[in-house]
C-alpha cells in the first residue's frame, strides 16, 4: 500500500494547481467578459467553492498526520487558513452590499442592494453638506466631503475618501457625486465575515514571527548556514546595446540660455503648477522617446516648436512604434515627421485610419499612440496646452488659461486683455528679429505678472528650484545600461580571476551601490517634496523604489553572498531599465483622492521588499542551473545557493502575505470590501501560492535542481502580477 502521506501530497499539490490554474483564467475570462460575470463563472462557481474546500481539507489531514513534527507556528498558520476561509464563506453568504442615494436634507432609510433589490436600514441617513476641495490654483480634486446626519446620533458623520461612516457594523464609503450636490455611499454590511478574516490575517503574520523567533525553525538553520560566505560561478552572455545618434545641423530653436529662461516661468499642467521647463520634457518625450533630441534640450524643442514651426515639421522626430503605422505613413525608418502624417490634403491620415478601425481591432493601441503624437503638436499651436496666464474671475479665484482662451473680460483691464492676447505674437516679432536680449526681458516680465495675478498659490522659489534640479537629474537609460554593463564585467571577471572575485571588484561594486542608494534616495525624497505625498502610487516611482530596496539588500547582504553584491547591480539596472518604460521622468502630479491613505504607502513598500528578494532567489537560481551546466563539480555550489534561495523566500512570502493583508485592509477602508477579485488581487494570490509550494511540500532537499528551476520559472508570476496584468489584464490596480 502506497504512503498515504505520499497521496496527500500528491492530492494537494494538484488540488494546488488545479487553483492556480482556474484563478489564472479567470483573470483572462474577466478581461473578456467583465468582473461581474468573471466572479459568478468562476471565482464564486460551486465548483471552485469544492475546490478550495478539497485543498484545505487535504493540508488539514497533512497537517495532523504530522502533527508530532509541527511546532506553534505551523499551527497557527494552518488555522490562520481555515479562519481566512471561514471569513470568506461569511462574507460571501451573509453580508450585504449595496448603494445608498443622497440628496441634499432628504432622509433616506434604505439602499439599493446588490443581490436583492431595496434593503431597510436600521436608521435614517441624510445628507447635509458636501464638498469637492480642490488643490490651490487648481480645478484638480484632493478629496471629496460630505458631512451625513443619522438618526440615532446627535452629531454629523465625516465621510470623505479613505475616512469612513460606521454605524451598526453599517459602514459607507464615498463612491460619486453629481453637480447637483447629491451623492452615492457605498454600503456594507458584514459583522461577521470581516472580524473572522481579521483574526485570520494576523494569525497568519503572527505565526511568521514566531517562525523567524524559533531557534529550531528551518528558516535560522538556514540562516545560520548561509552565514559561511558561498562561492559561486555565474556565466551570463548578451548582446551589447549602441545607440548613436546621427549629428546634423537641425532645425532653428532659440539659444540654449534664451530658451532656459523660458523654462523659467509658470505653466498650469495636468492640474499642478509647475515650471515650463516641466511641461517641455514631457511634451518632448511623447515625441521622440527622449528629454532632449539632437542635441536640443527640452526647452529648445518647445521654443522650436513654437517659432519655428515651417522648420521643426519638417524634422524626423517622432518616434513610431508598430509596422502598421509606419507603413500608413509611407516610413523607411522608426523615426517621422509631421509632414509624414498628413496627405495631400492636409488631413491627419493616422486620425483618418484610427476613425474608420472599429473599437476591437487590435492595431488601435499603436494608432492611438501616434494620433497622440500627432495632437500633441496641433494642441501646442492652438494654444490649448499653454496656460501661462493667471487671472482673477469676478468672485477672485484664480483660474489659468492660455492665450486663445475666452478671457473673464468684467475683471480685466484693457492693457491686461492685450497683454495676453499679444504675448506670443510679441515674442514671435523679437524671434523673427532675432533680438535675443529683449525676448529674455519679456520672459523674465512675464513671471513677474504670474508672481502678481497668481499670488500665494504659486509654489514656493525653494520648491520651483527643486522641481527644476530634479528635472535635472532624473535617470535616463542609459545609467540603467552602464549599470547592468558594469555588473556583468564584474561576474565576469569574478570568472575569470578567482572564484569570488577580487577585492576591487567588491570594493567598485560596494561604492556603486552606495552611491546608487543615495541617489535614488535624493529622487525619492525631491519627489515626495514636488508631490505633497511619499511616491509609491505610480508603476514609476514603484520600481524605483524596489531598485533602492535591491541596493540596500545588496549592500547588507554582500558580506553574506557574493551574489547579492554582484547580483544586486545586474537586477537594480533591470529595474531601473523597466522603470524607464513608463517614461524617463513622469512628470509630478497630484495624486488621487482614493489615493491618500497611509495603508497604501505600506502595502506598495512591503510588496516592493517582497519582489526584491524574489527577484535576488532569481539570480541564485540561474547561477545554480549555469553551475550545473558548465562546472564539473557543481553539487556543493548548487547545495549552498539552495539554502541562501530558502532563506530569502522565507521573508518574501511573509512580506507577500503582509502585502496582501494590507492591501485588503485598505480596500475594505476604501470601497467597503476586502477583495474583489481583482486581476492583480488574484495574481498577488498566485504568486504567494507558487512560492509558498516548495517551502511546504519540502521536496527541495532531494531534487536542488528541480527547486531552482521551479523558483526560475516562478519568477514569471512576479513579472504577471507586475506588468502583465498593467498591460494586459486591466482593473482596478492598473495605474499601479
Amino acid at each position: 500500500m502506497k504512503n498515504p502521506v505520499k497521496i496527500l501530497k500528491i492530492a494537494a499539490s494538484a488540488l494546488t494547481a488545479a487553483l492556480v490554474v482556474l484563478m489564472a483564467f479567470g483573470t483572462v475570462y474577466e478581461k473578456t467578459y467583465g468582473s461581474e460575470s468573471a466572479v459568478t463563472a468562476i471565482y464564486h462557481h460551486p465548483a471552485t467553492v469544492i475546490l478550495w474546500v478539497l485543498a484545505i481539507a487535504s493540508a488539514t489531514a497533512l497537517v495532523f498526520m504530522g502533527r508530532r513534527q509541527m511546532r506553534l507556528w505551523g499551527w497557527m498558520q494552518w488555522a490562520s487558513v481555515l479562519f481566512i476561509f471561514a471569513g470568506a464563506l461569511l462574507t460571501n453568504f451573509t453580508g450585504e452590499s449595496g448603494t445608498l442615494r443622497l440628496r441634499p436634507h432628504e432622509p433616506v432609510a434604505q439602499y439599493a442592494g446588490d443581490r436583492d433589490g431595496h434593503t431597510s436600514l436600521p436608521f435614517t441617513v441624510t445628507l447635509d453638506t458636501f464638498e469637492v476641495q480642490t488643490y490651490p490654483g487648481t480645478m484638480a480634486p484632493m478629496d471629496f466631503v460630505a458631512q451625513v446626519r443619522i438618526s440615532d446620533l446627535s452629531d454629523p458623520v465625516v465621510i470623505s475618501m479613505n475616512n469612513i461612516g460606521n454605524h451598526r457594523n453599517y459602514r459607507f464609503y464615498m463612491s460619486d457625486y453629481d453637480k447637483d450636490g447629491s451623492i452615492e455611499l457605498l454600503v456594507s454590511h458584514d459583522p461577521w465575515g470581516i472580524a473572522v478574516m481579521y483574526i485570520g490575517f494576523a494569525l497568519l503574520l503572527l505565526s511568521f514571527i514566531v517562525m523567524f523567533c524559533d531557534p529550531s525553525s528551518r528558516f535560522r538553520a538556514l540562516w545560520r548556514n548561509t552565514a559561511v560566505k558561498a562561492s559561486m560561478l555565474l556565466i551570463l552572455l548578451c548582446g551589447t546595446v549602441s545607440m548613436t545618434q546621427a549629428k546634423n545641423d537641425g532645425p532653428r530653436t532659440l539659444p540654449k540660455e534664451t530658451a532656459a529662461k523660458m523654462g523659467d516661468m509658470y505653466i498650469l499642467y495636468q492640474d499642478r503648477i509647475c515650471p515650463v521647463q516641466s511641461f517641455a520634457r514631457d511634451f518632448t518625450y511623447k515625441l521622440c522617446g527622449s528629454t532632449s533630441y539632437n542635441g536640443c534640450t527640452a526647452e529648445q524643442v518647445l521654443a522650436g516648436w513654437l517659432f519655428y514651426f515651417d522648420d521643426w515639421k519638417k524634422e524626423p522626430m517622432f518616434k513610431i512604434k508598430g509596422d502598421d503605422v509606419r507603413n500608413t505613413l509611407g516610413l523607411d525608418g522608426k523615426r517621422a515627421s509631421l509632414d509624414d502624417f498628413l496627405n495631400s490634403y492636409g488631413e491627419n491620415m493616422i486620425g483618418m485610419m484610427l476613425d474608420s478601425m472599429k473599437m476591437n481591432d487590435p492595431r488601435r493601441s499603436q494608432f492611438s499612440v501616434a494620433n497622440k503624437q500627432y495632437m500633441q503638436i496641433v494642441s501646442l499651436m492652438n494654444g490649448t496646452l499653454l496656460k501661462m496666464f493667471p487671472l482673477k474671475d469676478e468672485s477672485g479665484t484664480v483660474s489659468w488659461y492660455s492665450h486663445t482662451d475666452k478671457l473673464p473680460i468684467g475683471n480685466l483691464t484693457d492693457d491686461e486683455y492685450l497683454y495676453v492676447k499679444k504675448y506670443f505674437s510679441l515674442c514671435q516679432e523679437l524671434v523673427v528679429q532675432n533680438d535675443m536680449d529683449m525676448l529674455n526681458t519679456v520672459f523674465e516680465k512675464h513671471r513677474v505678472f504670474q508672481k502678481k495675478h497668481a499670488g500665494d498659490i504659486l509654489p514656493s522659489d525653494a520648491k520651483f528650484r527643486t522641481e527644476k534640479f530634479y528635472n535635472i537629474i532624473t535617470p535616463g537609460r542609459s545609467m540603467a545600461i552602464c549599470i547592468i554593463l558594469l555588473g556583468l564585467i564584474f561576474f565576469g571577471y569574478a570568472v575569470a580571476g578567482v572564484e569570488r572575485g577580487s577585492v576591487w571588484v567588491r570594493r567598485v561594486s560596494y561604492c556603486i551601490l552606495l552611491f546608487a542608494i543615495v541617489y535614488l534616495l535624493v529622487l525619492f525624497v525631491l519627489r515626495w517634496i514636488l508631490s505633497g505625498y511619499i511616491p509609491l502610487t505610480g508603476g514609476y516611482e514603484t520600481m524605483l523604489f524596489l531598485a533602492l530596496c535591491v541596493a540596500i539588500f545588496s549592500l547588507l547582504g554582500g558580506r553574506r553572498s557574493p551574489i547579492m553584491l554582484h547580483g544586486g547591480l545586474l537586477i537594480m539596472g533591470f529595474v531601473l531599465l523597466a522603470a524607464m518604460m513608463e517614461g524617463v521622468r513622469p512628470p509630478v502630479s497630484h495624486t488621487m483622492p482614493v489615493l491618500k491613505s497611509p495603508l497604501l504607502l505600506i502595502h506598495v513598500a512591503v510588496i516592493m521588499f517582497a519582489y526584491a528578494l524574489l527577484a535576488f532567489a532569481l539570480v541564485n537560481s540561474v547561477a545554480a542551473l549555469l553551475n550545473r551546466t558548465f562546472r564539473k563539480e557543481w553539487q556543493e555550489p548548487v547545495l549552498r545557493l539552495r539554502d541562501v534561495t530558502l532563506t530569502m523566500l522565507y521573508p518574501s512570502l511573509f512580506f507577500l502575505a503582509a502585502g496582501i493583508i494590507i492591501g485588503s485592509a485598505w480596500a475594505n477602508i476604501t470601497w467597503g470590501n476586502y477583495w474583489s477579485w481583482d486581476p492583480k488581487e488574484v495574481w498577488a494570490l498566485i504568486t504567494a501560492i507558487i512560492y509558498a509550494i516548495p517551502l511546504y511540500l519540502r521536496w527541495d532537499d532531494k531534487r536542488p535542481m528541480l527547486f531552482h528551476l521551479y523558483v526560475l520559472l516562478a519568477f514569471l508570476s512576479v513579472l504577471i502580477t507586475y506588468f502583465g496584468v498593467n498591460m494586459l489584464l486591466g482593473g482596478m490596480h492598473s495605474y499601479a
